[in-house]
């Protein structure tokens, strides 16, 4: 029981950084936040958070695969298409977080080696080849259609940046992505 309530009160710990983290970094911006001012949120001390996250940039890493993990797993059960389900989810998990997700992902996108986000790509990639876009694919591969994909879908979002809206509809921007993709794939 005790190793139980133990490791119950780590996986809080954990939980309670991440969190601290994701909203310092949401309010002031990833540069302009520090470990001491993510441990004093979180109430952890600075040594706690070193032994749950080596550095700033472990914990930036394990944020944004927890975030791609949590946009892949609803395609788990195959349920829905796998296109219209992941931008469905990024879009979800976007809104609470705009700037973090967007810091995010361009940073995993330029990321040597394989990054998570190139993950994403290549699941959409599969699912063009296997799933319609016969009239797109005439005209472009399916690595193509995945990247104009992508790039509306941020471009949404840039969209709102650009213009100062608030992010407090995110039914909006994932009707838009919808339509684009069934666009693409009829």
């Amino acid at each position: 029981m005790e190793q139980t309530r133990r490791s119950r009160k780590k996986e809080q710990t954990h939980r309670a950084i991440m969190h601290s983290a994701k909203v310092l970094f949401e309010k002031n911006g990833i540069d302009n936040v520090t470990i001491d001012r993510i441990a004093e949120e979180a109430d952890v001390s600075r040594s706690t958070f070193f032994t749950h996250f080596e550095s700033l940039d472990a914990l930036l890493g394990e944020i944004a695969a927890e975030e791609i993990s949590d946009i892949l797993s609803p395609l788990e059960d195959g349920s829905k298409p796998a296109i219209e389900t992941v931008f469905s989810r990024l879009n979800a998990d976007t809104y609470p977080y705009p700037y973090l997700m967007g810091e995010l992902f361009m940073r995993s996108i330029i990321n040597q080696g394989i990054s998570p986000a190139a993950r994403v790509d290549a699941l959409l990639q599969q699912e063009i080849e296997q799933g319609g876009y016969a009239k797109m694919r005439e005209q472009f591969s399916s690595k193509d259609i995945s990247a104009f994909i992508f790039g509306a879908y941020f471009g949404l979002i840039f969209q709102k940046f650009m213009n100062d809206e608030p992010f407090e509809n995110p039914d909006e921007t994932n009707q838009k992505i919808q339509k684009l993709i069934k666009f693409f794939k009829n």
